[in-house]
C-alpha cells in the first residue's frame, strides 16, 4: 500500500490509513499545474474546496466543491487547480479492498463523476469520520467507505442501463455553470435545441429529478460548503442564487422579527448549518 506522502502532487495536511484504504486531505496551490500522470490504485476524490479542471485525453471537465470523482488506474489525466486553490480527500483503494467487494457484488470499474445525492452525503461523512481521529471511526471508516463504493456502482448501473444523451448532458452542464442565476426551463431548453417538455420529462427519466430540483439541489451542495465560514446566511442565499438580496438583507419595520416568516430557503439553509455543526 501506499504513503500518503508518494501517492499525489498537493501538499497532504492529514493522513492515515485504515485497512486497504489511505485516505488524505490534500491542498493545491491556486493555479497549481499537475501535469499528466497516472495512479496505481483506484481512487475516490472529494472536492471539498475551490475547482479543478481535469484533462482526460480529450475531455475537459471542471469540477467544484461537494463532486466526487471515482478514477480507475492507470488512467492517464492532469490538473489544472483554480485560482482560489483546492482542497480535496483523497481515497486511494488497495486492489485487494477492492477484490474482497466484488466477491459480493459488481463494483464500479469506470471512471466517473458525482454530484449531489446520497452518495455526496456518505462522502462528507466519510471526510467527518476521517477528521475524527478516534479508534471507533476506523470502523466507521471501513463502513461508510463500502457503502460509498456500493453507491457509486448503483449509480453507474442505473446510468448505463439509461444512457443520457449529448445534449442532456450539456443541459445539466449548465445548470451546474449558471446555478446562481435565474434558470427557467424553456432558456434551458432553447440553449440546447430541444422542447421544454421533451427537456423536462427526460431530465426526470434519466437524472431521477426535475431540472428545478436539480438546480435547488446543487444551490443546497454550494451552500452547505458555504455554511462552514462565518459568512451570513443573507449573503450565502444570494451567492447561491436563492434570493436577489432584498429579501434577505431587508426587513420591514412595522412588523415585529418574531412575526416575520422566515423565507423557506433560509430556513433550509439554517438546518444545513446545524447539521454541519
Amino acid at each position: 500500500m501506499l504513503g500518503a506522502t508518494n501517492f499525489t502532487h498537493g501538499d497532504v495536511l492529514r493522513w492515515r490509513r485504515v485497512g486497504g484504504l489511505v485516505l488524505a486531505e490534500v491542498e493545491y496551490g491556486a493555479r497549481q499545474r499537475i501535469h499528466r500522470h497516472v495512479h496505481a490504485h483506484a481512487r475516490f476524490v472529494l472536492v471539498l474546496q475551490g475547482s479543478l479542471t481535469e484533462i482526460r485525453g480529450d475531455e475537459t471537465s471542471t469540477y467544484g466543491p461537494s463532486t466526487l470523482l471515482f478514477r480507475r488506474p492507470d488512467e492517464p489525466h492532469a490538473y489544472l487547480v483554480s485560482n482560489a486553490g483546492a482542497i480535496c480527500l483523497i481515497v486511494d483503494v488497495d486492489p485487494a479492498w477492492l477484490d474482497r467487494a466484488r466477491e459480493h457484488a459488481p463494483v464500479l470499474a469506470q471512471s466517473t463523476a458525482f454530484r449531489g445525492g446520497f452518495i455526496v452525503h456518505l462522502a462528507h461523512r466519510l471526510h467527518g469520520e476521517f477528521r475524527l481521529r478516534d479508534e471507533v471511526s476506523r470502523l466507521a471508516i471501513e463502513s461508510i467507505a463500502l457503502g460509498v463504493l456500493a453507491e457509486a456502482s448503483r449509480r453507474a448501473a442505473r446510468t448505463a442501463e439509461r444512457p443520457a444523451p449529448a445534449w442532456l448532458r450539456h443541459a445539466r452542464a449548465l445548470v451546474e455553470r449558471h446555478f446562481a442565476e435565474p434558470l427557467p426551463l424553456a432558456t434551458v431548453a432553447a440553449h440546447v435545441g430541444v422542447h421544454p417538455v421533451h427537456l423536462a420529462r427526460t431530465f426526470r427519466r434519466i437524472y431521477q429529478t426535475t431540472v428545478a430540483g436539480y438546480v435547488r439541489q446543487v444551490r443546497i451542495e454550494f451552500a452547505r460548503r458555504e455554511l462552514a465560514g462565518s459568512a451570513a446566511l443573507s449573503d450565502i442565499a444570494m451567492a447561491a442564487g436563492f434570493c436577489d438580496g432584498s429579501p434577505c438583507r431587508h426587513a420591514k419595520p412595522v412588523q415585529p422579527r418574531h412575526a416575520r416568516p422566515r423565507p423557506p430557503f433560509m430556513t433550509s439553509l439554517t438546518l444545513v448549518r446545524l447539521k454541519s455543526g
